[in-house]
């Protein structure tokens, strides 16, 4: 493998990871307008709403990784 091939792969940004930690800060801003109360299904709806294209499996990954859970 030549060395600048090495070096290019070190340094790319990994997409999936970035678009991750956006999705999050909106999840969490979701979950504290409605004061902890909704849970990954209306999450997933207003997440939606919004027109953000998401699967309800990534939406639920995120919130236990981050520790959010609905009343």
């Amino acid at each position: 493998m030549g060395k600048s091939t090495y070096y290019f792969e070190m340094n790319k940004t990994d997409v999936v990871a970035k678009r991750n930690e956006e999705l999050s800060a909106t999840i969490k801003e979701v979950f504290e307008n409605h004061k902890g109360r909704y849970g990954v299904r209306r999450v997933y709806r207003e997440l939606r709403n919004r027109g953000v294209q998401v699967n309800h499996k990534r939406v639920q990954r995120l919130m236990q990784d981050s520790g959010l859970f609905g009343k």
